[in-house]
């Protein structure tokens, strides 16, 4: 019988005796460009447009994370918000209305669970030269296929694995090099360092947590730097195909017991997809949250509002929940977080 995670979700911990092989993963950085996180990428996205095309205009959905926003005005891009259907797709009725041609248009591809092409030929009817722009920060894996229909890519690889730091973009363009290094992921590190020894007996929680917070606290002003050796150092030594396996045996776990509970996923989990998370939604979500996390089980939301208005994002920060289904986890876990849910109702 399998043992149970103590505690379930927050950031990874990195296991320093697999840094010390010489083994290789399966990620290859060639022709990728890197940068501190995953708004960072954007961020040196967005500056490229406004130099090779002379936009200064962005349409972003209305359900997003707020470092997008912080990003565009970092780089000094006008936001404008597109609505979304309930598939998580672009409203094209409304769209139409809102797409000039001195605009780039972000699609974010939520949870790394969906297929973005139909969108993309929807925008490149509106306009066949139009300036796309992928958000793959919750889809890695998706972030590894060819660059078609788009002319940017980006993903972050800490939402996925147990990296400091680190975005990645993809594109055809030439864009600059950065050989600054951000400082936080020195934060990041010391705090994944501690949380994997995990000693009660010599310090608090609190002590990895504050490495935590204050690596996270630097990420907006950093926003220009490059990504750390260290990143580089993990995420090509990572077996991403594994971690694969592991997210899709989980997800499957989670979606037959959601099913048995007479819950829906928000978008459909296929077995071609490999999620970042599971997302439910509930009525109930927060009383659900409160039970779990009293529980041990610290599942996030997708994502707060932080003063956004947003129409689609205040009906999910209400309502999503993101069930974790990541590569720290096994079934005995995914059954507890069954569990837990059905308690809670």
């Amino acid at each position: 019988m399998q043992n149970r995670s103590e505690i379930i979700g927050g950031e990874f911990d990195v296991d320093l005796q697999s840094l010390k092989y010489s083994h290789s993963g399966n990620v290859c950085l060639d022709g990728l460009y890197k940068y501190s996180s995953g708004r960072s990428a954007l961020y040196h996205i967005l500056l490229d447009v406004k130099k090779r095309n002379n936009i200064s205009k962005i349409l972003l959905p209305d359900y997003l994370y707020s470092s997008i926003v912080i990003a565009a005005e970092k780089a000094d891009v006008e936001v404008v918000f597109y609505p979304l259907n309930d598939k998580l797709e672009l409203d094209e009725k409304h769209f139409a209305s809102l797409y000039e041609e001195e605009c780039a248009v972000l699609l974010i591809n939520y949870f790394g669970l969906q297929n973005l092409q139909i969108q993309v030929a929807y925008v490149r009817s509106l306009n066949k030269d139009a300036i796309i722009i992928e958000d793959d920060v919750q889809g890695f894996y998706e972030f590894q296929k060819e660059l078609i229909g788009v002319d940017y890519k980006f993903t972050s690889l800490r939402k996925t694995f147990a990296c400091p730091d680190g975005g990645l973009v993809k594109t055809e363009n030439l864009l600059p090099e950065v050989n600054t290094v951000n400082k936080f992921h020195q934060y990041k590190l010391a705090g994944s360092i501690l949380k994997s020894l995990r000693k009660p007996e010599y310090y608090d929680d609190a002590v990895y947590l504050s490495m935590f917070e204050k690596g996270e606290s630097m990420i907006d002003d950093e926003i220009a730097e490059g990504m750390s050796d260290m990143a580089v150092n993990i995420i090509t030594k990572t077996d991403i195909d594994r971690l694969a396996y592991i997210r899709r045996r989980n997800a499957k776990f989670i979606c037959d017991g959601l099913e048995s509970l007479g819950l829906n996923t928000i978008l459909p989990v296929t077995e071609d997809k490999i999620p970042l998370f599971v997302p439910v939604y509930l009525d109930d979500r927060n009383k659900v949250r409160k039970y779990m996390f009293q529980h041990n089980c610290f599942c996030p939301v997708h994502w707060p509002l932080e003063g956004m208005n947003v129409k689609k994002g205040a009906e999910m920060a209400e309502h999503e929940l993101s069930i974790i289904v990541d590569q720290r986890y096994t079934n005995a876990d995914m059954e507890y977080i069954l569990d837990l849910i059905a308690k809670s109702k």
